[in-house]
């Protein structure tokens, strides 16, 4: 056998199995909610009755609004779709979700207590070689960052 086929061959096992190995980060949905003055209108402080009746819908399972923030930090696990208190500000989050899948397209659906709906979409790709993931969000069909801004007119 050529020197050249055994290194080839080496490096081939040396990376799938490498492959195997990786641990991805899971997806955070992170949601900021402001009215047209920029104003955050998720802050329990300034009245955030309006969420009530707020769901989530991703890949057919609904998960209601939990209005109250977390007083701990505990490992990733799936923590369903709560109330945050973010940088500064309040913000709604869903997760996590599972980092090793890839991701097109896929719809989240918010059903606001209001009958509202706005539709988050997740596309995800896995880069196995460079061990990266690349992670696009659109709302309601146009592209955005994470996190999402959210404008609403609210009538408390």
């Amino acid at each position: 056998m050529k020197p050249g086929l055994i290194v080839i061959l080496i490096a081939s096992l040396v990376f799938q199995s490498c492959g195997r190995m990786v641990d991805w980060m899971p997806v955070n949905l992170i949601i900021q909610v402001r009215d047209g003055s920029g104003k955050d209108i998720l802050d329990p402080a300034v009245g955030n009755t309006w969420l009530e009746g707020t769901t989530i819908t991703f890949r057919g399972e609904t998960e209601p609004l939990q209005t109250e923030p977390a007083t701990k930090t505990y490992l990733p696990q799936f923590y369903g779709f709560r109330l945050e208190k973010g940088d500064g500000n309040y913000q709604l989050e869903y997760g996590e979700i599972d980092g090793e899948i890839e991701y097109r397209d896929e719809p989240f659906t918010i059903h606001w207590g209001d009958g509202s709906e706005d539709i988050i979409s997740l596309t995800r790709r896995l880069n196995y070689i460079s061990i990266s993931a690349k992670t696009k969000w659109k709302l309601n069909g146009n592209k955005t960052s994470s996190p999402i801004v959210i404008t609403k007119d609210i009538q408390e």
